[in-house]
């Protein structure tokens, strides 16, 4: 989906931490993104020092719900960071699996300030919504 470009956002760079395997990583930034268009998702980018960025599109609950219990099924898990870091762990699957570490207060932050533009973001879609919706059923 391409971006309007005045499409209001809110973010939150970071650094991150990608696991790459039992004792090895790499720290990386990392940005957190959410649209009001989309605002049911959340657009999780890792920033590569070559300027190249991978990202991943999942629902925002995730992140919320992942700060304290693990949740998700499929691509995106993410739950409370194991061992001494305390925050989350964000797994992808693409081609391979991606685990990234991301700090705990960051996110809750973040998912602060997604919460409170959600329900007004969602009450704004809602209308174009249910007219999708008449037309998938209705063919109309």
């Amino acid at each position: 989906m391409t971006e309007r470009p005045d499409t209001p956002r809110l973010t939150i760079g970071t650094t991150g931490f990608v696991v790459l395997g039992e004792d090895d990583g790499a720290i990386v930034v990392t940005e957190l993104a959410y649209r009001s268009d989309d605002c049911l998702a959340v657009r999780l980018a890792l920033l590569g020092p070559d300027g190249q960025e991978v990202a991943w599109t999942f629902a925002w609950e995730l992140l919320a719900t992942g700060l304290m219990f693990r949740t998700g099924d499929g691509d995106v898990t993410v739950r409370p960071a194991p061992g001494p870091i305390r925050g989350i762990e964000v797994s992808l699957l693409a081609s391979s699996a991606v685990r990234v570490w991301l700090p705990g207060d960051g996110v809750a932050e973040f998912v602060r300030k997604v919460r409170r533009r959600a329900d007004q973001d969602v009450r704004g879609i809602a209308p174009a919504l249910d007219r999708e919706l008449s037309t998938i059923t209705h063919g109309t």
